[in-house]
């Protein structure tokens, strides 16, 4: 009288619990894989995010030394030494005197100043249309570039156009650099007259693809459209080594510069990666500066703070359909063994309803001879 018993039917419990526990199961097993599916792309998104921001710093830094240059280039000082003729570059092959000249001119001192104000300016040298150095802010290497790539693409026959080179390295101030040249338009006929070329610092610009974290794990590294990897935790320029999420990106996309910026599953030996990228679009007026921003992480360390959730709700699901099929076992043994239980009394009756049938069956007989008899 003390204990509350509740009686239920094995039967009515096991459909109650496959008509709720199956259901559930199904919807939570379609709601786990939507929700990791939701979380690679809000992962992804962000990582897109990232890209964009550093791939838009990139540009605008590389844009902000251009235009630096540039306005050397539209200096009066510069234009005037190059207005001035042949003078000033004999003057600088006559010797140590010449050399001397130029570097005192007033185009020079105001070379000097600027590389004084902009720390980024490792050297600037000014040329005129032959090559011939006509200002500097330093002693120049050499005091003719005619014969120089780098100068005859930015000079390009009088049709000048501003041209930035690779990636150099600076012994002395263990420093990366470009050598950024912009022509010298004269402002009355429009021709080209000279080429203003800086060799430009941009070791602080590469240095944040250098940390070895970003956002929360993530990597970001700087790579070209080749596939060589820039700057990145674990490699420079002068490494030259292959960047393994471009490659991937590649072969999905084709074109990374034409869809300019996204996220994609990267899938390599070691496991997949979530990958974002965004390209800086310096290539579009620079051919050489194909450079794109790639922001990856690990698929798994990417969606931690969740994934423990994902994972149980999935325990719990394979947990739930376990035990319902060893209650459905449980079920259809215990049915057979309550049968086979009154199979031996079902025997026994039948025997017996044999043995009366043979009995009646007897009577019967005997009644039937007696009857006969008396009518004899």
């Amino acid at each position: 009288m003390d204990r509350l018993e509740v009686r239920v039917s094995i039967t009515k419990l096991l459909v109650a619990l496959m008509i709720v526990i199956v259901p559930l199961s199904v919807i939570g097993l379609i709601l786990t894989e939507r929700g990791d599916k939701a979380l690679d792309n809000s992962v992804g998104n962000d990582f897109k995010s990232i890209a964009q921001l550093y791939s838009n710093e990139v540009a605008q830094a590389m844009q902000n030394r251009i235009a630096a240059v540039g306005i050397l280039a539209k200096e009066p000082a510069i234009l005037n030494v190059l207005a001035s003729g042949a003078t000033a570059p004999n003057a600088a092959k006559s010797g140590n005197t010449g050399s001397k000249g130029m570097l005192n001119s007033n185009a020079s001192q105001l070379l000097r100043e600027r590389k004084a104000i902009n720390p980024e300016f490792l050297s600037i040298t000014v040329t005129n249309q032959n090559g011939d150095v006509v200002a500097a802010s330093q002693q120049p290497p050499k005091l003719s570039y005619a014969q120089d790539a780098h100068w005859q693409s930015v000079y390009n026959n009088g049709q000048g156009a501003a041209k930035i080179s690779g990636i150099l390295d600076d012994e002395f101030t263990k420093s990366s650099y470009v050598d950024i040249g912009v022509p010298v338009t004269d402002t009355n006929s429009g021709t080209t007259t000279g080429v203003v070329n800086a060799a430009v610092n941009i070791t602080d610009l590469l240095a944040r693809f250098r940390d070895a974290q970003v956002a929360n794990g993530a990597r970001a590294e700087l790579v070209n459209d080749d596939g060589a990897i820039v700057s990145s935790s674990n490699a420079d320029v002068f490494a030259h080594k292959r960047s393994e999420h471009f490659d991937a990106l590649r072969d999905s996309l084709g074109n990374v510069q034409g869809s300019q910026n996204g996220w994609l599953m990267s899938h390599l030996q070691n496991g997949a990666y979530i990958v974002g990228y965004a390209a800086t679009g310096l290539k579009e007026h620079f051919p050489n500066l194909g450079w794109v921003v790639l922001v990856s992480q690990h698929e798994h360390q990417a969606a931690a703070p969740i994934r423990g959730l994902e994972q149980f709700a999935l325990v719990m699901v394979i947990l739930a359909m376990f035990m319902l099929t060893l209650l459905c076992v449980y079920y259809f043994i215990h049915r057979s063994q309550r049968y086979e239980a009154f199979q031996p009394e079902i025997q026994a009756g039948s025997a017996r309803n044999t043995a009366a049938s043979s009995y009646l069956n007897e009577i019967g007989a005997d009644s039937s001879s007696s009857t006969s008899l008396r009518r004899v």
